[in-house]
């Protein structure tokens, strides 16, 4: 709004106010921290007020003095009521006392005999929020009335356009609405909308006692406080929806923590559950455990949205030493895409659990992908998956006494070197997935059938055990599975 005369200055330091920058200045005090508001206050035009009282007599040949002097101190209360409230606004003050202070002072600023904000609902009523009159009208109109929107009120043409409205009586006005005006003794009113999110939110209104219309300028001045009663609606939208978010998120790493720690027994409460974190009811899953760097920084940021946008779900919980993820892994198309997407995601180990049928074995599950962040990956990625086999599980079902057990077991090779042992192990490795065949071993590791021989001698010797002996080669495929896993 441009500034080309003293109300036209009034308006544009009325109608847009920063409680952060400005409302320092307000005669309330210093503002806590809270709601950033979007207004702000055009400090020059509130100085340009001050000067047009201090040089009133320049105006002697045009205005006389005291329309003029009666003017400013309208203008000057106003903006001090309008800071007042924006500063209460800007402390987060709860909307029904914001709603009530500004029924207060436009009642006192405009002024008029009665002062009221009313919500649209969706049912085509209007609830009085807040309202400022005599005790004997508050009583036949008390805040929280829902009243239809009927007939050809304030309330209708204001829904209906968006725009102020005035009645300049309500002698012939129909409706519940106009009734319950003339039952308080309101006779002529003005009313604008609260708009908030470009509609039509609720209705600030103003009313006389007195035969005839309000002033012609009630509406720009009631415009005034809409726009806070507005910017007052925002910021409790802003703080409750930052207070489900923080509860939602609670309550969401709450139900992962009962799947982790297997606190999820029954069917019932298990398909609660799943359903709260959006998971499919039947597996399979995988659980993936990430190692938090020291840092502290997710080794996987936003990996559940990454995973969503491959229609993938999953749920994940930051613990203090890893980051665990629930995935649903509907096929092996689907786990391949996911180990993909990890893996390139973060070049540290990443521990990948076999996939299980049933969301109560996650306690399992992420047992044995905390175990696979110890152990070996492959060479061309830095995700180590658990294969589900047997031996591999019973290598990790209780590492501490497996690895305890198989040093027993290889203790023999100790005092080799490092890389003769490594190439025994590797030996003993290649034979055992080639069923045994000397000279499928041979094959795969490009030596002669008798170089195979002479390693599995040198296994037998080291380890005390035979392997023509079905029961040694059992002990020995467990030892090494769990020295390739575990040590």
């Amino acid at each position: 709004m441009t500034a080309t005369s003293p109300t036209a200055v009034a308006e544009s330091a009325s109608s847009t106010i920063d409680p952060d920058a400005q409302a320092g200045r307000a005669n309330d005090g210093e503002l806590s921290a809270g709601f950033q508001s979007d207004l702000t206050i055009d400090q020059d035009a509130v100085d340009a007020l001050v000067t047009t009282g201090e040089l009133a007599a320049e105006f002697d040949d045009t205005l006389d003095d005291s329309t003029l002097y009666a003017k400013y101190r309208r203008l000057a209360a106003e903006q001090a009521a309008l800071r007042r409230l924006a500063t209460l606004v800007a402390r987060g003050v709860e909307p029904m006392e914001v709603f009530g202070a500004v029924a207060e002072e436009m009642r006192r600023c405009l002024p008029a005999d009665t002062a009221g904000l009313w919500r649209f609902e969706s049912d085509r009523e209007i609830t009085l929020v807040a309202a400022a009159a005599d005790p004997e009208a508050l009583t036949r109109w008390p805040v929280g009335t829902r009243t239809p929107v009927d007939g050809d009120t304030l309330a209708t043409m204001v829904q209906r356009t968006g725009r102020p409205a005035r009645i300049d009586s309500y002698d012939n006005v129909a409706g519940p609405i106009a009734a319950r005006v003339r039952a308080v003794g309101v006779r002529a009113a003005v009313g604008v909308p609260i708009i908030v999110d470009s509609r039509v939110w609720g209705l600030a209104a103003v009313g006389s006692l007195q035969h005839g219309p309000m002033p012609a300028d009630t509406e720009v001045h009631v415009s005034r406080f809409a726009e806070l009663i507005a910017t007052a609606v925002v910021a409790a939208c802003r703080d409750e929806q930052t207070r489900q978010l923080l509860a939602e998120g609670s309550r969401r790493s709450n139900l992962i923590d009962s799947l982790l720690e297997g606190r999820v027994f029954d069917e019932w409460s298990l398909r609660e559950v799943a359903g709260h974190l959006r998971l499919p009811i039947n597996g399979p899953f995988v659980v993936i455990a990430a190692p938090i760097p020291s840092a502290g920084d997710e080794p996987l940021p936003e990996i559940e949205s990454k995973l969503r946008s491959l229609d993938i779900f999953s749920a994940w919980r930051r613990l203090p030493d890893v980051q665990v993820g629930i995935v649903h892994v509907a096929s092996d198309h689907k786990l391949d895409r996911v180990i993909g997407l990890v893996s390139r995601m973060t070049t540290a180990r990443v521990g990948v659990s076999a996939p299980v049928e049933d969301l109560r074995d996650t306690p399992r599950a992420l047992h044995v992908a905390r175990v696979m962040v110890r152990g070996p990956t492959d060479s061309t990625s830095s995700v180590a998956v658990f294969d589900g086999s047997i031996l591999a599980t019973a290598a990790v079902s209780a590492p501490e006494m497996m690895v305890k057990t198989a040093g027993a077991a290889l203790d023999g090779f100790a005092d080799l070197p490092d890389v003769d042992r490594k190439m025994l192990f590797e030996t003993f490795r290649v034979w055992r997935d080639n069923d045994a065949s000397v000279c499928g071993a041979a094959g795969v590791l490009v030596c002669h059938p008798n170089t195979v021989r002479h390693r599995l001698r040198r296994i037998e010797k080291y380890t005390g055990r035979s392997l023509s002996s079905p029961r040694d080669v059992a002990e020995l495929c467990l030892a090494f599975e769990v020295h390739r896993r575990l040590m």
